[in-house]
């Protein structure tokens, strides 16, 4: 494939057909974008005409979390650039939640993969398109590549560029921009966390990324998790997360909600916390976003042997200690880490 051009319709149809071919297991996931496609388009051209006086905008991030949290200040930018714009967030259904939150979006669009965005894009029903992929960003169900034609920012050296803010705003052809996300979790989050009566002084902990090259052990979590309950006899351990590592089950001033919570519920668990420690994940972003201290365990990833993927007060260091290791994120010592959250909770 020719990563030079963009890929146009046709190509991108006929690449669907031979995959569908290769894989027939393709085929249901090929219908549930074409029908989507469908709908999103249809419902889209429709209110294109019937609001001629308000443009539409489009920002484009369909996943992670993390990359969804980061790129909150671009709709506010967006408000202020288009103050009578309808301003559509694209995302897919695991995701909506996040952008459905931010007061600036109007709209979310709820896409089947990458690809159907690719689609969704090419069939221009938007005035206006903030694309915040990273080119050669491929559809992980597809194959298929977000295509940037003379854009030196790839997948290979977008860290180069600065945090996620800064990397998407790039993406979007925008000028960079280092402020913090914001992000309120609903009342209906509140009141869910309400019911989990949870105590009055509780650190939250985040143990797996969806990248293993990002993790700690968990013996390590479990021994700092030990540490800090030794020397904090009033402090309590909450766990969140999809899986318990450092919390396997309940017990005595720990607590694992595991499994258990939506993104908006752990944002607002979070919220509430007197302290966050992660390593570089989604629900590290989420911190930043409801402005909970943290301290953020990093390493090397990739080719990238310092980088830091916030912005905001977790980037100044005024709401986030960053301890890093020398090279991978799992060679990083539990002293260096437990001294860190001892000195971060004193504040």
């Amino acid at each position: 494939m020719d990563d030079s051009a963009p890929l146009t319709l046709s190509r991108m149809v006929r690449l669907m057909y031979w995959e569908a071919r290769r894989h027939r297991k393709y085929l249901l996931h090929l219908a549930s974008i074409l029908c989507s496609l469908v709908k999103n388009a249809s419902a889209l051209w429709l209110r294109r005409g019937f609001s001629r006086r308000r443009p539409l905008v489009a920002i484009a991030l369909v996943e992670h979390m993390g990359d969804i949290v980061a790129g909150e200040p671009i709709a506010r930018l967006a408000r202020r650039r288009f103050p009578q714009a309808r301003i559509f967030w694209i995302a897919r259904a695991p995701y909506v939640s996040l952008p459905a939150g931010y007061p600036e979006v109007d709209r979310v669009v709820t896409v089947v993969c990458l690809t159907e965005w690719i689609l969704l894009q090419r069939l221009k029903p938007f005035d206006v398109v903030w694309d915040l992929h990273i080119n050669g960003r491929i559809c992980p169900r597809c194959g298929i590549p977000q295509i940037k034609p003379g854009d030196p920012l790839d997948i290979d050296n977008f860290f180069d560029y600065g945090g996620l803010l800064e990397v998407e705003c790039h993406n979007a052809g925008l000028p960079g921009m280092t402020d913090g996300p914001a992000i309120a979790p609903p009342a209906a989050a509140a009141a869910t966390v309400d019911a989990l009566l949870l105590p009055s002084r509780f650190i939250v902990v985040h143990c797996q990324s969806n990248d293993p090259r990002r993790d700690w052990s968990a013996d390590k979590w479990r021994e700092l998790v030990a540490r800090i309950l030794a020397a904090d006899q009033t402090v309590t351990i909450v766990e969140v997360g999809l899986r318990p590592l450092a919390v396997p089950q309940d017990g005595a001033r720990q607590r694992t909600l595991c499994g258990t919570l939506t993104i908006l519920e752990t944002a607002e668990v979070i919220r509430r916390a007197r302290l966050f420690v992660s390593t570089d994940s989604g629900p590290a972003h989420l911190a930043n976003a409801v402005g909970t201290r943290g301290v953020i365990l990093l390493g090397a990833l990739l080719r990238f042997r310092s980088y830091t993927p916030y912005s905001g007060g977790y980037a100044t260091g005024e709401t986030a200690d960053i301890v890093r290791a020398d090279g991978p994120v799992a060679d990083l010592p539990v002293d260096a880490a437990f001294a860190a959250v001892m000195a971060r909770s004193a504040i």
